[in-house]
C-alpha cells in the first residue's frame, strides 16, 4: 500500500468513527464536472471570460471570478462547463455546491478539501499528508496535545492548515475550486477561503463562484471575501442576463433535439421571460403534454396551447417562499393583484381599504425585504414610477393563487375605486375594465372596456382593442354595449389584415342585426364582409356583394349606406385598399367603374358633409386618374409613339415643360388639383396617414414620367421611397404613444 492510499484510508476513519458519516454528506454538495452538462446557451462573453482567466491562473497566479444573477438565470451551467475547460487546461477541478439549509461548521471547506478528486490528485505523500491534517482540523480530529490552545488560537491553525492544503494541491498542478450558491456557505468556511486568497496569492489557483446578489449582501462573511478579493484586484464579477429570443430558440433547439417554428419560440420566449431554466421545463412539459409536436422536423406548438406552469418552475418557486414570514407572504399576494410592477403607495391603499388598517410604507417595504432577499421581488431605484417588480409573471401568479377568493375580489373592487376616485386618464381604462371584471361588476367593466377600445382604434393599437373586447363581451349585457364592442374587434381584425377572423367575427355582427331589425346596419355588415373579401383577394366577391348593397341602399334612400357601398365598390373594382394604391394598371383593374363610384362617393359626401370620406374620395379618384396617365404612357412605349418625347427630353428640354402638350395633361392637371384638396382636407382632420398617402400619390403623378423618359430616376425613386417610410413611420409612433400609455 502507498502511502496515498494510507492517507486515503485515515481521511476515511482518521481514528474516529464520527468521520465516516461526515465525509458521506461531502457526496450531496458536490457538483459532478465530468457529467454531460449539455452546450451553454447564449453565454459566449462569459465563457470568453472564464476561459481568460482560468488561463492566467494556470500561469501562476491565483484568481476569482463570480458568476451573479437571479435563479435560473443558467450560474449551475456556466460553473460545469468552467468545470469542463479547467479540467481539459490541466486543472485539479473541484466543484461543490452550498445548501440553503444543511450547514455546519467547516462543512464547505470540508466538501472541498475531502472530495475524490482532491485526493486523487494528491500524488506526493506531503500534498496527502496536508489533505489529512487539515481534514482533522476542521472536523475536531486534530493533534490532542493542542487540545489546550485558546479558541482563536486554533482557528488560526485550522486556516493555516487549509491555506497549506490549497498551496499542496496547486503545487502538485493548478487548481480550479468552483463553488455554486456561495451565499449559502458556512462562515467558517468563507473565513477560510478568505485567508487561503490572502496566503496563496502566487499560486495557480482559480477560484469560481455562482452567487445571488441579493441574498449575497446580507452574508456580511461573503461579503467580506468579495471586498477582499475586490480590493487587491484578484476578483471579476460577470453578470449573467436573461436570453433573448434568438438564444432561447437556440435553448429549445437542443432540449428537444430539433428547430422549433417562430411562432413557438416566440410563445415559450415570452412566458418564459428568458430564463433558461423556465425554457427547458417549459419545453418539456409541453412535449410530455403534446402541446409541441415534431412536424416535417420542426416542432411546432399548438394552436390552443395554454399558458402553463410547469411542476419543477412551481417547485422552485415555492421552495423560495416557504421561508418567507407569513407577513411578507401576505403582502405578496395583496401585491400580485396589483400587477407586475407597483408601488409602495398603491399598496399601502389597497392595505387601508381591504385591511382596514393604515401601514406607513417604510414599514411595508420593511416586510417585503425577506421577498426581495428570496429573488422574488426586484426593488427598483427611486426614478422609477414603481417601488418593486415581481421578478417573474409566474412568480406573481403563484403568489396570488393563495388568496382566497372572496379576499382577491375584495382587492379588485379596492383597485378599482381606487382608480376611480379622480377622472381616470385614458390610459388607465383598460387596466379599469380588467379590474372591474375581476371584481364582478360587469357595468364598469363594459362601460370602460368600450372606451378603451375607442382609444385603442385612434392610436392604432389594434391588438389592445382585441383583448379589451375579449375582456368585455361576454359581460355586455345591453345591445348597444354589444354593438359597440364588436364593431371595435371588427376593425381591430381589418387593422391586422386577418380576414378569416374577420369574417367568422362578422357572422355574429349580422346576427345581432337582424335580432335588432336594423336594416342599416345590416347593410354596414354586408359591406364589411366585401372588404374582408377584398383583403382574401376574392376581388369578384367583393364587387358583386357591394352592387348589391349599392343598389338596396338606393331602393332605401339610405344615402349614408349608399356613400359607405359606393368607397367600397371603388376600393373592390381597383383591387385596393384607400390610402394604398398609387398607379394601378388600367389593364388589371376597373377604372372605369372606380371612378364612377368614387365621383359618386364625393358628391354624397359633400351632401352628408362627411369630410373623412371626403379626403379619401377625393384622393381615390386622383389615383384613378393617375391609372389613366399610366395606361396612356403604356401605349405610347408599345406604338414607339413615345420617341419624340424621348428624342426631346435627350436633346435637354425638361418634360414636366412638354407635358401641357401632350393630350393627357387635363388628366393629369385634374388628378393633381384632387390630391391637392384630398391633403388640405387630411391635415384639417389631422389625419397624418391620409396626408401622406396624399403626398405619396401626387409624387408618382409627377415623378412617374419621368422615372421612366426622363434623367431623373434614382433620386426620384428614392424620394419616394423615403415619403413611404415617413408614412409607416406614423403607425409605429402610433403603437408605440399607446402601448407606454398602457403600461
Amino acid at each position: 500500500m502507498d502511502d496515498r492510499d494510507r492517507t486515503a484510508d485515515r481521511v476515511a476513519d482518521a481514528g474516529s468513527a464520527a468521520l465516516a458519516p461526515l465525509l458521506e454528506a461531502f457526496s450531496p454538495m458536490m457538483l459532478h464536472v465530468h457529467r454531460a452538462s449539455g452546450a451553454v446557451v447564449g453565454r459566449r462573453n462569459e465563457l470568453d471570460a472564464i476561459r481568460q482567466e482560468i488561463a492566467t491562473a494556470g500561469a501562476g497566479r491565483l484568481l476569482g471570478l463570480t458568476v451573479e444573477g437571479e435563479p435560473g438565470i443558467g450560474k449551475t451551467r456556466l460553473l460545469l462547463a468552467a468545470g469542463e475547460i479547467a479540467t481539459e487546461a490541466g486543472f485539479t477541478t473541484i466543484a461543490v455546491t452550498a445548501d440553503e439549509e444543511f450547514r455546519g461548521p467547516f462543512l464547505l471547506a470540508r466538501s472541498i478539501v475531502g472530495c475524490p478528486d482532491a485526493l486523487a490528485s494528491a500524488r506526493s505523500p506531503e500534498t496527502a499528508d496536508a489533505l489529512a491534517r487539515c481534514l482533522d482540523a476542521m472536523s475536531g480530529q486534530d493533534d490532542p496535545g493542542l487540545a489546550t490552545l485558546p479558541p482563536d488560537r486554533r482557528l488560526l491553525r485550522t486556516f493555516d492548515l487549509g491555506a497549506v492544503a490549497f498551496r499542496a494541491l496547486a503545487k502538485e498542478q493548478p487548481l480550479a475550486v468552483l463553488i455554486d450558491d456561495l451565499q449559502w456557505a458556512d462562515d467558517d468556511s468563507l473565513r477560510l477561503i478568505r485567508y487561503v486568497v490572502r496566503s496563496n496569492g502566487a499560486s495557480p489557483i482559480f477560484l469560481m463562484f455562482s452567487i445571488r446578489p441579493e441574498e449575497l449582501a446580507r452574508v456580511t462573511e461573503a461579503v467580506n471575501l468579495m471586498a477582499d478579493m475586490d480590493r487587491i484586484g484578484l476578483l471579476r464579477r460577470v453578470k449573467v442576463n436573461r436570453l433573448t429570443q434568438t438564444e432561447t430558440g437556440e435553448l429549445l433547439n437542443q432540449v428537444l433535439g430539433g428547430p422549433v417554428d417562430a411562432r413557438g419560440v416566440a410563445v415559450m420566449h415570452a412566458q418564459a421571460e428568458g430564463v433558461p431554466f423556465i425554457v427547458e421545463e417549459m419545453a418539456q412539459a409541453y412535449r410530455d403534454g403534446g402541446m409541441v409536436q415534431e412536424i416535417d422536423k420542426t416542432w411546432r406548438l399548438a394552436a390552443n396551447a395554454e399558458r402553463l406552469v410547469p411542476s419543477a418552475v412551481r417547485t422552485l418557486i415555492s421552495r423560495r417562499a416557504a421561508h418567507l414570514p407569513e407577513e411578507t407572504t401576505a403582502l405578496l399576494a395583496d401585491a400580485a393583484v396589483l400587477g407586475r410592477h407597483f408601488s409602495l403607495k398603491d399598496l399601502r391603499e389597497i392595505e387601508l381599504r381591504v385591511g382596514d388598517h393604515d401601514v406607513e410604507p417604510e414599514a411595508l417595504a420593511r416586510a417585503l425585504e425577506p421577498a426581495v432577499t428570496a429573488g422574488l421581488l426586484a426593488e427598483h431605484p427611486e426614478v422609477s414610477a414603481a417601488d418593486y417588480s415581481f421578478q417573474h409573471e409566474q412568480v406573481r401568479d403563484f403568489a396570488a393563487a393563495t388568496l382566497t377568493p372572496v379576499r382577491r375580489r375584495a382587492i379588485h373592487s379596492a383597485i378599482v375605486t381606487l382608480l376611480l376616485s379622480g377622472e381616470p386618464s385614458p390610459a388607465s381604462l383598460p387596466l379599469l375594465a380588467y379590474h372591474a371584471k375581476e371584481a364582478g361588476d360587469a357595468a364598469v367593466c363594459v362601460r370602460f372596456s368600450v372606451e378603451a377600445s375607442r382609444n385603442a382604434l385612434a392610436a392604432n393599437a389594434p391588438e389592445e382593442v382585441l383583448r379589451v373586447v375579449e375582456l368585455a363581451l361576454p359581460s355586455a349585457a345591453t345591445s348597444r354595449e354589444r354593438l359597440d364592442l364588436l364593431e371595435a374587434r371588427d376593425q381591430a381584425l381589418d387593422m391586422l389584415r386577418r380576414p378569416s377572423d374577420r369574417l367568422e367575427g362578422l357572422a355574429e355582427l349580422a346576427a345581432l342585426a337582424e335580432a335588432l331589425g336594423d336594416s342599416h346596419l345590416e347593410l354596414d355588415v354586408r359591406l364589411r364582409r366585401a372588404a374582408a373579401l377584398r383583403v382574401a383577394e376574392e376581388g369578384d366577391r367583393a364587387v358583386e356583394l357591394a352592387r348589391e348593397v349599392r343598389a338596396l341602399a338606393v331602393s332605401r334612400q339610405d344615402r349614408s349606406a349608399e356613400l359607405a357601398a359606393c368607397m367600397e365598390l371603388g376600393q373592390d373594382l381597383l383591387r385596393a385598399t384607400a390610402g394604398e394604391a398609387y398607379v394601378p394598371a388600367g389593364r388589371e383593374v376597373d377604372l372605369d367603374g372606380a371612378e364612377e363610384a368614387f365621383r359618386r362617393a364625393t358628391e354624397l359626401a359633400h351632401e352628408l358633409g362627411d369630410e373623412p370620406t371626403l379626403a379619401a374620395a377625393l384622393r381615390e379618384t386622383g389615383v384613378v386618374l393617375t391609372g389613366r396617365v399610366r395606361l396612356w404612357f403604356v401605349e405610347q412605349v408599345q406604338t414607339g409613339a413615345h420617341l419624340p418625347i424621348a428624342q426631346r427630353v435627350a436633346a435637354g428640354e425638361v418634360l414636366e415643360d412638354i407635358l401641357p402638350e401632350l393630350p393627357i395633361a387635363p388628366i393629369v392637371f385634374e388628378s393633381t388639383g384632387l390630391f391637392q384638396q384630398a391633403l388640405e382636407l387630411f391635415e384639417h382632420l389631422g389625419d397624418r396617414r391620409g396626408a401622406m398617402a396624399s403626398i405619396i400619390a401626387m409624387a408618382y403623378l409627377k415623378w412617374a414620367p419621368d422615372i421612366h423618359l426622363g434623367s431623373g430616376a434614382a433620386r426620384h425613386i428614392e424620394e419616394i421611397r423615403r415619403l413611404t417610410s415617413r408614412m409607416k413611420a406614423f403607425t409605429n409612433e402610433s403603437e408605440r404613444a399607446a402601448f407606454e400609455a398602457q403600461m
